[in-house]
C-alpha cells in the first residue's frame, strides 16, 4: 500500500473539517470539492460566493464562508482572541479581514479541524497567521516541516519510507530547536503513520569522530530530548550512513547502538543540510517527496507551493486530515 494511500485510508476514518482560506481560486475549490466527495475531508472554503459559483462548479456539501456576510462572526473572533492573548481588539477584527487568518482563527476556535493554505500566499505568511491565530502546539517554541520520502527498492526506515526534517523552514536551528524539531517530528509521524519514532541526529561526525561547534550542537540537541523524553529512542550524533545502514552502524558505534542502522526519523542539523538532503533523495533515488509538511502547531496546518496542482492540494489536504 502506498504513502498516500495510507494517508487517504486514515483521514476517510475521521472526515475532520478542513478550512481552505483561498477558495477563490478554482484549483483550491476543485481540490476541495474532491476531498468532499472522496470522504478525505469536510471542506469548508473561505471567498465570495459569486466568484467561487462562477466556476461552474458543483460544491454541494462543501461549507463556503463569505467574510463580508459574517461580520458578527468576525466580532465575536476578534474578542475571544483580543481577551486570551491581551491584544488590541480592533487591530484583530482588521487582520481577521484577511481569509488567511480568518481561516486561522476558525481552527484555534474549534470550527476547523485543520488548514490547507499557500497556493495564493508565501510560506512566511501561512507560519505566522498560523503561528499567531492557531497557536503552537505544548512545549513547542518553534515552527519546523518534515518530509515523508517514499524510495524505491529501498528496503530501510518503515518499508523504504523515511522521514527527514526540518528541510524547509528553520535555517540555522539553536541546540533547543534541534531538539523541539526532533520531539515534533517524532509526534507527527506517529500521529500521521502510525510508526514508534527512531530517531537519527545526524552531523559529520560520529559519536566524537570530528570537533567542531556544529558537531556540539548536535550533541547537545540529542542531550535535551534525552532529558525531555526520558526512554525516547533518539542517537546521535552521527552520520547519515550509521543512521540508516546496518553494517555500517555496527563498526561505527560499538556500545551503546539504540538505533543500529534502522533509523525512520532523520533530524538534519541545518537546513542548508535538509533541504539539500531531501532532493538528492528524490532526483537521485527516484524518490517521491512528500512535503514540506508543518508541524508544531497546534493543529495541522500545511503550505502549498504557488504552483500547486489540483492533485498537489488534494495531497495536502488528505495529510492535514490524516494528522487530526
Amino acid at each position: 500500500m502506498g504513502v498516500m494511500t495510507m494517508m487517504q485510508k486514515r483521514a476517510q476514518t475521521k472526515q475532520p473539517r478542513v478550512v481552505f482560506p483561498e477558495g477563490n481560486e478554482k484549483a483550491i475549490v476543485k481540490a476541495a470539492v474532491a476531498a468532499n466527495k472522496q470522504g478525505i475531508a469536510r471542506s469548508i472554503l473561505i471567498g465570495t460566493k459569486k466568484i467561487i459559483a462562477g466556476y461552474g462548479i458543483d460544491t454541494t456539501g462543501v461549507a463556503v464562508v463569505d467574510i463580508s456576510e459574517n461580520i458578527e462572526k468576525k466580532e465575536t473572533y476578534a474578542q475571544s482572541y483580543a481577551e486570551s492573548v491581551d491584544y488590541p481588539q480592533e487591530v484583530v477584527t482588521h487582520m481577521l479581514d484577511d481569509p488567511l487568518n480568518f481561516g486561522a482563527m476558525m481552527v484555534r476556535q474549534g470550527e476547523a479541524d485543520g488548514m490547507v493554505a499557500g497556493f495564493v500566499n508565501a510560506t512566511e505568511s501561512v507560519i505566522l497567521s498560523s503561528e499567531m491565530f492557531v497557536g503552537m502546539a505544548e512545549s513547542v517554541e518553534t515552527p519546523s516541516s518534515f518530509f515523508i520520502m517514499d524510495i524505491p527498492g529501498w528496503p530501510g526506515g518503515e518499508n523504504g519510507l523515511i522521514a527527514f526534517a526540518d528541510c524547509a523552514v528553520v535555517p540555522q536551528p539553536t541546540k533547543e530547536q534541534l531538539a523541539g524539531i526532533a520531539l515534533s517530528t517524532a509526534s507527527s509521524v506517529k500521529a500521521l503513520l502510525g510508526w514508534e519514532p527512531r530517531v537519527a541526529m545526524v552531523s559529520f561526525s560520529t559519536r566524537g569522530s570530528a570537533t567542531h561547534p556544529d558537531v556540539k550542537k548536535v550533541m547537545e540537541a540529542v542531550k535535551i530530548v534525552k532529558e525531555i523524553k526520558p526512554g525516547f529512542c533518539v542517537d546521535g550524533e552521527m552520520q547519515v550512513d550509521a543512521a540508516i545502514v546496518p553494517d555500517v552502524s555496527k563498526r561505527k558505534i560499538k556500545t551503546g547502538n539504540a538505533l543500529e542502522g534502522k533509523a525512520n526519523i532523520i533530524i538534519f542539523p541545518d537546513l542548508d543540510a535538509g533541504n539539500a538532503g531531501y532532493k538528492l533523495v528524490q532526483r537521485l533515488a527516484n524518490a517521491a517527496a512528500y512535503g514540506p509538511i508543518l508541524q508544531g502547531f497546534a493543529k495541522p496546518v500545511s503550505d502549498l507551493s504557488r504552483g500547486a496542482t489540483v492533485e498537489d492540494i488534494l495531497g495536502a489536504a488528505t495529510i492535514v486530515a490524516a494528522m487530526v
